[in-house]
């Protein structure tokens, strides 16, 4: 019997010249691809455990997007990524005194305490409160020695604002590492009766009255603070020694070990 050959094409078909029959072969007709772009999703996203930045909604302010998205990479684990963030947006927005405030903050936990100063100070020009930001110069600028210049910040603040009880807390810490105990004893009380349940006052105030032979007075506050904030073992070892020095060894002995129980959990 004659073969006839058909073709969809102008190419000859040898296969089908041979006899083999190419039906099966044949698949549907490809219909059109729908545009994927819509479906992709940033890498990672099916990483279980791992939060992505929000998208920035259309309607969040640049100046609200950007210090949340700082502090959500920072969450994250991405430090240098929310320094870049901050920094380029400083480029176009120079007086955005809140943004240059958390940079001012990350810097000074990278152990670059200059240039965090250096922050703070362009945006004291420019913040509509410049008084947290005065203290938090203040604070880094005690902290790395230069006292003189934390106390004339922090006394700047009070002057300004007396009611602002981390402005006090942050005095009594610079005149305590200045050995003036007593001073600091006064501006941490101070900073206590505003902020009665502040843990971290409650416990420098400890720190100033065992420096000026009060071990009775320091040992009652400190159980204060251990009270407040159980789970930081400072409290704890300063017990310890205070009961260490007042001959109560073996409450000393019990103190120094809820301090490493703290210091494990």
């Amino acid at each position: 019997m004659r073969r006839l050959r058909t073709a969809r094409s102008p190419d000859p078909d040898d296969f089908a010249e041979e006899g083999f029959d190419r039906s099966d072969l044949e698949g549907d007709a490809i219909g059109p691809v729908s545009d994927e772009i819509p479906w992709l999703r940033a890498f990672g996203s099916d990483i279980e455990g791992l939060g992505l930045a929000n998208p920035a909604s259309e309607l969040e302010p640049e100046a609200q997007r950007v210090p949340r998205q700082a502090r959500e990479l920072v969450a994250l684990g991405r430090r240098l990524d929310a320094l870049l963030l901050l920094r380029r947006h400083l480029e176009d927005s120079p007086r955005d005194a809140e943004v240059r405030a958390i940079l001012a903050d990350l810097l000074d936990d990278g152990d670059e305490p200059e240039s965090a100063i250096e922050q703070l100070t362009a945006a004291l020009t420019d913040a509509s409160d410049p008084i947290p930001i005065l203290v938090r110069r203040g604070a880094i600028l005690a902290r790395h020695g230069r006292t003189a210049d934390a106390e004339r910040d922090l006394r700047d603040a009070i002057r300004q604002r007396a009611g602002y009880a981390p402005a006090h807390l942050y005095l009594g810490l610079a005149l305590l590492r200045r050995g003036l105990g007593a001073e600091a004893a006064a501006a941490l009380r101070e900073a206590l009766r505003l902020a009665p349940d502040d843990p971290d006052a409650t416990y420098y105030l400890g720190e100033a009255q065992q420096s000026v032979g009060d071990l009775s007075g320091a040992l009652r506050t400190l159980e204060r603070a251990a009270t407040l904030a159980p789970s930081d073992p400072r409290a704890y070892k300063l017990m310890g020694r205070l009961l260490d020095r007042m001959g109560r060894t073996e409450d000393a002995r019990a103190m120094h070990q809820r301090a490493r129980a703290a210091g494990i959990a």
